[in-house]
């Protein structure tokens, strides 16, 4: 598993357990009758998040990666969309200022954030090569002696001719 993989496992796990911290913030700062934190949210909140992680750790590098993107930016989607865009109690700019609201809005960026973060690293996963992948030169091939020619062409590497000079002389 390459560390990308295992980062993207992490923020899984993060995302699901700042979701869940929200959502109890929320029944904190929205009045009756929608100040209580439904269980049916929470197991769908955990059990989209387990298999999210499952299908993380079980998947090839390229469907990893693809669930990875899809997960992240569909949370992201519906972040963006109730916190920020949408004209309701729980929009960040909108909320009534109260003892919990402070800590409501950072659980709402933080979440934001894990969601870009998430979203990055399924791109990056997405992008990556597998460990088996046999396309670039390994440390035992031919080509890993070779430097990497700068100033190719007309002068040759960079010392070269005092070396001759040397071999000459000596």
């Amino acid at each position: 598993m390459t560390k990308a993989r295992t980062l993207a496992l992490v923020v899984v796990a993060a995302h699901c357990i700042v979701a869940i911290w929200h959502l109890f913030l929320a029944a904190k700062i929205l009045p009756a009758p929608n100040n209580h934190v439904g269980w049916l949210a929470i197991t769908l909140i955990t059990s989209g998040h387990v298999v999210v992680s499952i299908l993380l750790w079980r998947l090839s590098e390229k469907v990893a990666g693809l669930v990875s993107v899809i997960f992240f930016l569909a949370a992201m989607s519906a972040d963006l969309y109730e916190h920020f865009l949408h004209a309701s109690q729980n929009n960040v700019f909108m909320v009534a200022r109260g003892d919990w609201t402070a800590m409501f809005d950072a659980s709402v960026f933080i979440l934001l954030a894990l969601e870009i973060a998430g979203c990055l690293l399924g791109i990056i996963v997405l992008g990556g090569r597998s460990r088996d992948d046999k396309s670039t030169p390994g440390l035992n091939s031919k080509f890993s002696g070779q430097s990497p020619k700068l100033f190719s062409g007309r002068f040759g590497k960079v010392g070269s001719s005092r070396n001759r000079l040397l071999q000459r002389q000596g």
